[in-house]
């Protein structure tokens, strides 16, 4: 999640999560067998920068086949009702944030969006619904999740005052009463969408057909379909006509209710009578709420936002917007107002209307106002309009005694830290934070969805037989999965060694090995069928990017923030290494062609270094621009290499001469990563071959390269 203050200043807090939380396993391997490297050192001739004249008679042509956006939205916000605790859920995260001090007090990966969440009322166990109806349960100071299952599609959750009973409605029906610490059903209650549970707990109000006004807003259908259901024995106690959720009076022997006519009404339970309390026939209600001292009703209808005494039904203020909340005291009326909206305080004392100074809204829809249960706080939850024809949700929080904006949520940008193809180049793997997206190239679909669970996926590497999938995660630890034999992948074990980001892998060619590098300063050699370190490399000073096996599976590179291009090979005794050159800015990508003739880097400054492999020296240095290359990889058939740019430029060059063939670029969106799909033996074009991009803002591009020979 983006995260920006009142003064708009951005706020690296999931970058500091992903570098701070690790959740880690582990996994053996067999002896080591003695070599001798491929690249012996020799006298480097001097090298050649290359920036040639594209010639007109070799230009390639790339055509777009495919294109998919990624972006984390803020979707809920909850406050904890008994902790200073906010609940952030964005599109595969949950956040726990402390307030004031907005320390992360938890984070949990999730695998799929959040529908709905919300916390028991003891305020530490957090219950929320994902788009495929997993029902799950967040125990927020111990930082796990409590329980989980996965049979309860449908949308409405609610709990009861005794922290002992959850409701959770059921698209079939009926409503499952749920113990929230266990997720054990005791028992089925009428009805499809739990509500509200009375302030004593024995009764729940649900619909039976509920309809939704939006993401947030659910209204019962205009006739008598909202049930009151005794909890003890299920059986529906009475029906009422309410297009809204129905609103206890504290003694829970009175409801307040808004009907389909444009009536607000109060009804004793006991005797069935009823009081008007506020009439706009023909008026769409679309909330009513109470205040804590039970003295005011806030009725937003249509586009506005009626302030009402309840004592004598006088409407005392009205103004367009919407919506509204009181604060915990009953003092204070929040109110979006106006069009395009702004936030003001009514103080319901004296009357007196405070706009808050730096009050502007920025959601063209606003859905909600909430505000903290010690009244300190205010969050606005909406849906602002990113362009022409999308919207992005934004939650923005103020603090009440100042009036000013102190704190922003925005949709953050997913970066796509890595591609890859699977062998055969009919998949194409892509990470999207917490989640792991296969996609079917035939198609342009996914495939198959992998939840990572708890951290970031910042790696990915198939095995030549596409019998594994490796995925490297923020935490430091890999996620090694298995082909399964009727389709998908299955988590075979996970490899745990690494204490910080896994950034680059690679298997070997002959599939028994898996190497990855770490910010943790190592490079590890893992056994991939027993699923233990074999060899751990040390000899970097800094944060290593990246490794590549040569197509012989003998030699080993590396790169990373120190400027080392390293060659490793493995020894009776374990890893010896050789320093190629130590550049004086980090190397973020390398590669080997797959003849094992040539090697690439690419560099912070600019330029991409190739090697002659055999000689052992650097051939000549090919310029792509001034900002860092983030993105390399050769063609299958060796004869391209292909760079990307923090600028967002692709650069495609002839090899060994390094006559640039293609320059494009993506104006204001880093190129991160790059994959060329290696064909396979059905593939209809097979001289000219998938590239696959991956940007800084989420999207990637896969195009047909055409022209390379």
């Amino acid at each position: 999640m983006m995260f920006l203050d009142g003064r708009r200043q951005q706020v690296p807090v999931v970058m500091a999560l992903i570098l701070e939380l690790a959740f880690c396993q582990r996994a053996p391997m067999s002896p080591p067998v003695e070599t001798t490297p491929l690249l012996p050192y020799v006298e480097s001739p001097p090298s050649l920068h290359t920036r040639t004249p594209i010639p007109t008679e070799s230009f390639i042509q790339p055509i777009l086949l495919f294109q998919w956006g990624f972006q984390d939205h803020p979707l809920h916000v909850v406050w904890s009702p008994r902790r200073p605790w906010l609940a952030l859920a964005s599109s595969n995260r949950l956040y726990v944030y402390h307030f004031p001090s907005l320390r992360l007090l938890a984070f949990f990966a999730v695998e799929g969006r959040l529908q709905e969440m919300i916390f028991t009322a003891d305020g530490e166990t957090l219950i929320g619904r994902l788009e495929d109806g997993t029902l799950k349960a967040w125990e927020i100071p111990s930082r796990r999740e409590r329980w989980s299952r996965s049979d309860m599609p449908g949308l409405g959750l609610a709990v009861a005052p005794s922290a002992r009973l959850l409701a959770a409605g059921h698209e079939d029906g009926p409503i499952w009463l749920l113990d929230p610490m266990t997720g054990w059903v005791i028992r089925e209650l009428p009805g499809r969408v739990p509500l509200r549970f009375s302030p004593d707990g024995t009764l729940l109000a649900a619909c039976a057909s509920p309809e939704w006004l939006d993401p947030l807003r659910i209204r019962c259908s205009p006739e008598e379909d909202l049930l009151l259901v005794d909890v003890a024995s299920g059986q529906v106690r009475s029906r009422i006509a309410s297009v809204v959720p129905p609103i206890w009076t504290p003694d829970g022997h009175r409801v307040i209710v808004g009907r389909a006519d444009g009536t607000v009404l109060e009804r004793e339970l006991s005797s069935g009578a009823e009081t008007i309390l506020w009439q706009h026939p023909g008026t769409l209600i679309r909330s009513v709420r109470l205040s804590p001292d039970q003295r005011w009703l806030a009725v937003q209808h249509g586009g506005s936002v009626d302030i009402v005494a309840r004592a004598t039904g006088e409407v005392r203020w009205s103004a367009a917007g919407g919506p509204a909340a009181f604060s915990p005291d009953g003092s204070i009326l929040a109110w979006a107002k106006g069009t395009p909206s702004t936030l003001s305080l009514l103080d319901l004392r004296t009357g007196e209307e405070h706009p808050l100074p730096s009050g502007a809204i920025e959601a063209r829809w606003p859905l909600e106002l909430i505000f903290s249960p010690d009244g300190q706080w205010l969050a606005f939850h909406g849906e602002a309009e990113t362009d022409q024809v999308s919207i992005a949700p934004i939650v923005q929080i103020w603090e009440v005694a100042t009036g000013l904006e102190r704190y922003r949520f925005l949709p953050r940008l997913i970066p796509v830290w890595d591609l890859a193809f699977s062998p055969d180049g009919r998949i194409l793997g892509v990470p999207e934070g917490s989640v792991v997206w296969l996609y079917d190239l035939r198609t342009g679909r996914p495939r198959w969805r992998i939840p990572l669970r708890i951290a970031d996926g910042l790696s990915l590497a198939f095995s030549a037989d596409d019998r594994w999938l490796a995925v490297g995660l923020a935490g430091g630890h890999i996620r090694l999965y298995q082909h399964a034999p009727g389709g998908g992948w299955i988590l075979d074990r996970t490899l745990i060694g690494h204490e910080g980001p896994v950034r680059g892998m690679a298997f070997s060619p002959d599939r028994r090995l898996l190497a990855s590098a770490s910010w943790d300063r190592t490079v590890r050699i893992w056994d991939v069928e027993h699923g233990m370190e074999r060899i751990r490399l040390e000899g970097h000073t800094a944060e290593v990017w990246d490794v590549a096996f040569s197509p012989d599976g003998q030699i080993l590179v590396s790169g990373g923030n120190d400027g080392m291009l390293r060659l490793w090979w493995e020894t009776a005794g374990g890893g010896r290494s050789l320093v190629l050159t130590n550049y004086t800015a980090r190397i973020y990508r390398v590669a080997f062609s797959p003849d094992g003739r040539w090697l690439a880097a690419a560099l912070e400054d600019g330029t991409v270094r190739l090697w002659d492999a055999a000689a052992g020296y650097e051939l000549r240095v090919l310029v792509v621009g001034t900002k860092p290359v983030r993105a390399l990889e050769f063609s299958p058939n060796g004869r391209l290499l292909a760079a990307g740019d923090a600028e967002g430029q692709l650069v495609l060059w002839e090899i060994p001469e390094g006559v640039e063939r293609l320059r494009w670029t993506r104006e204001k969106d880093a190129l991160y990563s790059l994959a060329f799909s290696s064909g396979g033996p059905e593939d209809p074009h097979p001289s000219s071959p998938l590239l696959a991009l991956g940007f800084r803002s989420g999207i990637v591009q896969v195009w047909r390269i055409q022209g390379q020979e």
